[in-house]
């Protein structure tokens, strides 16, 4: 079996994934060959779709929806395919698509789309929206963004106001900051649409438990009420694969995100379990499936 992986050109980070599925592939014998995203890899033309294209299936590790849409298109099935990838790689959409159904979530608000190139005063007034429902202190986030990057804990208005000039032209989100899970969340990482394991993340350095380069780990297991938790995500958001973030709350776990694309370096060394074999498992045994 033929497989390719795509990735974004700022492949940095997803080079010991990468380096993973090589390893476990002939296992499985399933062959594998990178293709980088330049921007070439398929175009629309006289109205059609055309790529050079050929393989028996993609595990998408770019973030590119229109790539992603062209390919599923012409037929090729995607690990993760793009509508997944597009509410998960945009955190509200992620909440909207869990709302509803019981799934304790922070509160959250999202910005107000602003075309113009700079702010005028009447803008700020969502903020103090913002405040009065919300509270103080607050996160603030972009919707895009990973590893901790695009997120910030907000104290006062000032800091509120200057976060909002500095992010206005992108897509925000300010959410309820959850205290009692400073530093703590939990990366729970599924597979084939069951929970394969799961690992605490704590940082003694910054309130953000991800945070790449401060961050640590150990293997937990989780608890029946995480459990029930988890496997309703699942089963809403269809999970073929992703990593589930939850947070500490008071009574019970909390949403943080979903990871559609989630690194399992970490979660390798500190579970000790082969997540790069697992994936591919699932991925052969899907396709073996649709050709019946």
């Amino acid at each position: 079996m033929q497989g390719l992986i795509i990735v974004n050109q700022s492949n940095e980070l997803n080079v010991n994934k990468i380096r993973r599925f090589f390893e476990e592939a002939p296992k499985l014998d399933v062959e594998l060959s990178v293709l980088t995203n330049d921007g070439t890899l398929a175009r629309i033309e006289n109205g059609d779709i055309i790529t050079d294209i050929q393989t028996d299936f993609i595990i998408y590790l770019d973030k590119d929806i229109y790539l992603a849409k062209m390919l599923e298109k012409k037929g090729f099935v995607l690990f993760n395919d793009a509508n997944f990838l597009k509410t998960c790689d945009d955190k509200t959409l992620t909440y909207i698509a869990l709302a509803n159904n019981g799934i304790k979530m922070p509160l959250t608000m999202s910005a107000p789309l602003i075309y113009q190139k700079e702010l005028k005063e009447e803008n700020y007034l969502f903020l103090d929206k913002v405040i009065e429902t919300i509270g103080l202190p607050l996160v603030a986030k972009r919707v895009y963004g990973s590893l901790g990057q695009e997120v910030h804990l907000i104290n006062n208005k000032d800091e509120l106001r200057n976060f909002y000039a500095n992010n206005f032209t992108e897509p925000l989100e300010f959410q309820e900051y959850i205290s009692s899970s400073y530093g703590r969340s939990i990366r729970v990482l599924v597979i084939d649409h069951k929970i394969f394991g799961a690992f605490e993340r704590f940082n003694t350095k910054d309130f953000r438990s991800n945070f790449h380069g401060t961050a640590d780990g150990k293997k937990i297991e989780l608890d029946e009420l995480q459990v029930n938790f988890v496997n309703k995500i699942i089963k809403i958001m269809d999970i073929r694969y992703a990593g589930i973030d939850l947070l500490f709350g008071k009574d019970g776990p909390i949403l943080c995100e979903v990871n559609s694309n989630a690194f399992f370096d970490v979660f390798e060394k500190v579970t000790g379990k082969n997540v790069a074999f697992e994936y591919l498992k699932m991925i052969k045994k899907i396709m073996e499936e649709k050709r019946g």
